[in-house]
C-alpha cells in the first residue's frame, strides 16, 4: 500500500502545475530519486555517473559535435548533462525554470572549473533565433504541458534556435510500442545512493497518451514521500510528424547511445531532426 504523505497534503493551488518549482517534482525531490545506484535500462546496470557519462558521449556521437560548438540543453535540469558535455569541450547553454536545479547546476560547474552558462527560464517562453549548432532535450523532457499546441510551441521555440543545418535530439525512455507489448515497467523500485528507496507507479492513458505516475519515496525510517505527475507521450511516427510540420528536415530514430537502428522493443527512443 502507498502510504501518504505531507507532500500531498499541502500541495499548492490547483493552477500550479506539476512540473513547477512550487509543485515539488523537481529539486530536491527529484535530485535524490535520480540518483540510484544501478540507473534504470534493464539491459545495462549503471550509476548515474556512469549514465551520464555514456549518454553525453552519446550525444556528441550522434549529432557529430566537436570542441566549440554551441549546443542548448533544455530542460537542464540540475544540469548532469550540461556539465558533463562542457567537460568535452562543448560550449553549453543550460535552460531551466527550476532555480534549486540551477543552483545545484552552477555549483557543480565551478567546482569543476566548467565554464557552462545557465539560464532561468520557461521552455515555452524561449525566444533565440539561430544561435545553437544542437538542441537536446533529455530524458523524458518532452510533453510536460496539458495540450499538444504547447507541447508544439516548444519544439517550434527549439527549431527557431537553431542555426541553419543546426540539429535537435529529443531522448525519452518512454516507448509506446514497448507499453502496447506489456513489456513497460509500470511498478519499478530503485535503490538510491541515500540509502532510501524510490518506486515509481506509471499508467498509461491511451484516450490522452499521457503518462500519468507518482515517485515514491521511502526513507529508510519509513517516512515516505511522494509526488506525482503527467506527461504526454508521443509515439515515433507521431513525433516524427510533429518535428516535420515545425520546419525540420532529415529526421533520423535511434534505439540507443550507440545509434542501434530504432525497434518497438527498445527501452529508448532518441529522434534527432536537422534544421
Amino acid at each position: 500500500m502507498i502510504e501518504k504523505t505531507l507532500v500531498h497534503e499541502i500541495k499548492p493551488q490547483q493552477d500550479v502545475k506539476w512540473w513547477m518549482p512550487e509543485y515539488g517534482f523537481f529539486g530536491t525531490f527529484y535530485m535524490e530519486g535520480d540518483n540510484s545506484v544501478e540507473g534504470y535500462l534493464d539491459c545495462r546496470k549503471q550509476n548515474l555517473a556512469e549514465r551520464t557519462d555514456m549518454e553525453a558521449k552519446g550525444v556528441i556521437s550522434l549529432l557529430n559535435l566537436s570542441p566549440g560548438s554551441k549546443l542548448l540543453d533544455c530542460p537542464c535540469g540540475y544540469g548532469r548533462h550540461s556539465n558533463c558535455l562542457s567537460e568535452h569541450g562543448i560550449d553549453v547553454v543550460g535552460y531551466d525554470i527550476n532555480s534549486v536545479h540551477l543552483e545545484q547546476a552552477i555549483k557543480n560547474a565551478k567546482a569543476k572549473g566548467l565554464k557552462t552558462k545557465f539560464r532561468q527560464g520557461n521552455m515555452l517562453e524561449i525566444d533565440l533565433s539561430a544561435e545553437f549548432d544542437a538542441v537536446i532535450n533529455m530524458f523524458y523532457s518532452f510533453g510536460f504541458f496539458d495540450t499538444d499546441e504547447e507541447n508544439f510551441k516548444v519544439l517550434v521555440n527549439f527549431y527557431n534556435a537553431l542555426k541553419e543545418g543546426g540539429k535537435f535530439l529529443m531522448h525519452t525512455d518512454v516507448n509506446i510500442p514497448r507499453i502496447k507489448s506489456g513489456n513497460y515497467k509500470f511498478d519499478e523500485h530503485r535503490e538510491l545512493i541515500s540509502g532510501n528507496r524510490l518506486r515509481i507507479v506509471d499508467e498509461y492513458d491511451e484516450a490522452t497518451k499521457r503518462i500519468n505516475g507518482r515517485w515514491i519515496i521511502k526513507e529508510v525510517s519509513g517516512i515516505t514521500r511522494d509526488v506525482d505527475y503527467s506527461v504526454r507521450v508521443y509515439e515515433k511516427a507521431e513525433f516524427v510528424d510533429m518535428c516535420r510540420q515545425a520546419g525540420f528536415g532529415d529526421v533520423k530514430v535511434y534505439a540507443d547511445w550507440d545509434g542501434s537502428d530504432y525497434s518497438g522493443d527498445a527501452e529508448d527512443m532518441i529522434v534527432i531532426a536537422c534544421k
